[in-house]
């Protein structure tokens, strides 16, 4: 695993922004997936920039990563709702290049079935950009989650339920979500595990110390051959060396 370590959020946003449009200028119609949440909402800025300086999109994809059952685009803090307004919205794109899950199905093993089609017409996930949850958790596949799963609904994480107030301003009734499975995140060609804050430094120092386990599903990802974790000064403060 390559480790990158910028001073700070804006410098790392910026890294792993640049590292999304290299891939894209290498494989104009490669497929993206970077996470939603507060994590890439820089990262988010950088691509619209891009996009109005000229970058081109036009074969390219979209694939989202994982989602509340339950939320929708109208409910504040949904993956749906933060990365339509802060990408999608603001980029060239039509709606045959994205592909993401809804949360408010009434089916939702057939929305498995839709996205997990998408990644396969499209081979697999060219560039992946994650981020790490509080207990390790990439997209919402839990510590202890099956290598196996491709897109899955999962139980959610007594730690994930708690932090989810962040994102809908006040308590939700969320206790599962819609999610890429491991099996298919680790296929992707490229992984960009991005961290930021002093709140993370203890999940990336467990992560970096441990042995790859699906019991932090996070370390799972130092196996891959080309994965790096970006990390601003904050996030990075533990690490050792």
């Amino acid at each position: 695993m390559n480790i990158e370590i910028r001073q700070d959020y804006p410098a790392l946003c910026e890294y792993v922004g640049q590292q999304v449009i290299q891939a894209l200028k290498n494989k104009p119609d490669a497929l993206v997936c970077i996470a939603g949440g507060d994590t890439p909402l820089g990262v988010f800025k950088v691509l619209v920039e891009a996009s109005q300086q000229g970058l081109d999109l036009s074969r390219a994809a979209f694939v989202g990563l994982d989602e509340w059952l339950g939320l929708g685009r109208e409910d504040k803090g949904s993956c749906r709702e933060m990365v339509y307004s802060h990408l999608f919205d603001k980029l060239p794109l039509r709606p045959d290049q994205i592909c993401f899950f809804d949360g408010l199905t009434a089916n939702p093993q057939a929305e498995c079935q839709h996205v997990d089609a998408f990644i396969a017409e499209h081979g697999r996930i060219d560039i992946l950009v994650l981020g790490i949850g509080m207990n390790g958790h990439i997209g919402f596949n839990e510590p202890g989650a099956d290598l196996n799963n491709r897109c899955h609904i999962v139980p959610l994480d007594p730690i994930t339920k708690a932090v989810s107030v962040k994102y809908f301003g006040g308590a939700r009734d969320v206790t599962h979500g819609i999610s890429q499975g491991l099996k298919t995140l680790l296929e992707a060609r490229q992984i960009i595990v991005m961290a930021n804050g002093e709140k993370k430094a203890e999940i990336v120092a467990t992560t970096l110390n441990s042995e790859p386990t699906t019991a932090i599903p996070s370390t799972l990802v130092k196996n891959h051959a080309h994965c790096t974790l970006a990390l601003d000064a904050a996030a990075a403060s533990l690490v050792k060396g």
